[in-house]
């Protein structure tokens, strides 16, 4: 009896400094949370591929592995070098013209209080409007350059991960908390969420970015390829969306003389943009990929841009699906029979 209160102080004990020394180790890699997931995430999509050319077409692990993550560099780096590049460039401009733009939207208030007696833009707000771009704009592009860097890391990991892929997935079974039945069933729903996320929103992007430059070209937009980048990320969101792009630049259009292109602007967005596009893709091909709700995508994306950088679009959403996907299993498994 004595031996067996000894065995469980010692258990205890065990315990006490696991916890101690897992929280200090979470609490010193918390930084790179976002390359872990982003890991895991990209693992999910190439498991399939990596089993495929190692054990169906004889390939080498390394060789496999060094294959898969340099098409996954392309996918995702050069998207990323893309938009920071073309917003490097446009924040550089608008802050050695600034005070010319401040005239110009000064002009534009002035415009639309002498034809409607609205009053958009005080001085007050002019100016905190303009104080808030300053800040926002170069800690976007901070993030967005620090997201390489966690990409960076992110690749390493998933090397590993595909060099031992049986052997972990053997582990997580293994370890994982709940019955054989559910674990199989929260495994098919992580990567269902996954799919719906990691491979959805890049197609909704692309195709917000396809059919917003087309319609900007048609119509004489000033550099359409520009602006059709910036409503294809803005297309993520949903409800607003792409409105928060295609709105401001109508008015912009309008105001510049081009009176008929800036209300086709308008009417192309809310018609064209924000219904057909983003209703079919959202609601037609991402259903086909695993549904999402889309309060999960908008908070997801609120959340994880401040916590991941531009690599935030994919990952709060799915930090959100996981959670709901954890707390729903744990129901079936602990409480759905009491």
């Amino acid at each position: 009896m004595a031996a067996i209160e000894k065995d469980k102080i010692k258990q205890a004990y065990f315990l006490f400094v696991l916890t101690i020394l897992g929280v200090v180790l979470a609490y010193l890699l918390s930084g790179y949370v976002s390359s872990l997931l982003g890991a895991a995430t990209a693992y999910i999509l190439l498991r399939r591929p990596y089993f495929y050319l190692t054990e169906r077409r004889r390939w080498p692990g390394t060789l496999s592995s060094i294959a898969l993550i340099l098409l996954a560099m392309l996918v995702l780096i050069l998207p990323i070098g893309l938009l920071s590049g073309m917003l490097s460039s446009k924040v550089q401009y608008m802050m050695q013209h600034y005070a010319d733009f401040l005239q110009i939207v000064k002009g534009w208030n002035a415009a639309l209080h002498d034809r409607t007696g609205i009053d958009m833009m005080s001085e007050d707000t002019l100016r905190k409007v303009t104080t808030a771009g300053a800040e926002i704009i170069p800690g976007l592009l901070s993030g967005t350059l620090s997201s390489v860097g966690q990409m960076a890391i992110m690749f390493l990991i998933l090397y590993f991960m595909l060099a031992s892929g049986r052997k972990m997935e053997g582990m997580v079974l293994e370890y994982s908390p709940f019955q054989k039945d559910n674990t199989a069933i929260l495994a098919q729903a992580l990567k269902a969420q996954t799919r719906s996320n990691a491979i959805g929103m890049p197609i909704l992007v692309i195709a917000q970015m396809f059919f917003s430059f087309v319609g900007y070209w048609a119509l004489g937009v000033d550099e359409p390829f520009f602006w059709s980048v910036i409503t294809g990320f803005a297309g993520v969101l949903p409800l607003v969306g792409t409105g928060l792009v295609w709105l401001p630049l109508s008015i912009f259009v309008y105001f510049s003389g081009m009176h008929w292109q800036g209300i086709a602007v308008g009417v192309y967005g809310a018609v064209f943009l924000m219904n057909v596009v983003d209703t079919y893709v959202r609601f037609v091909v991402l259903k086909r990929l695993g549904s999402t709700h889309p309060l999960i995508t908008f908070f997801g994306v609120m959340i994880g841009i401040g916590l991941f950088g531009i690599l935030g679009l994919i990952f709060g959403p799915l930090l959100i699906s996981y959670f709901l996907i954890l707390l729903d299993i744990y129901h079936k498994e602990y409480i759905a029979d009491v």
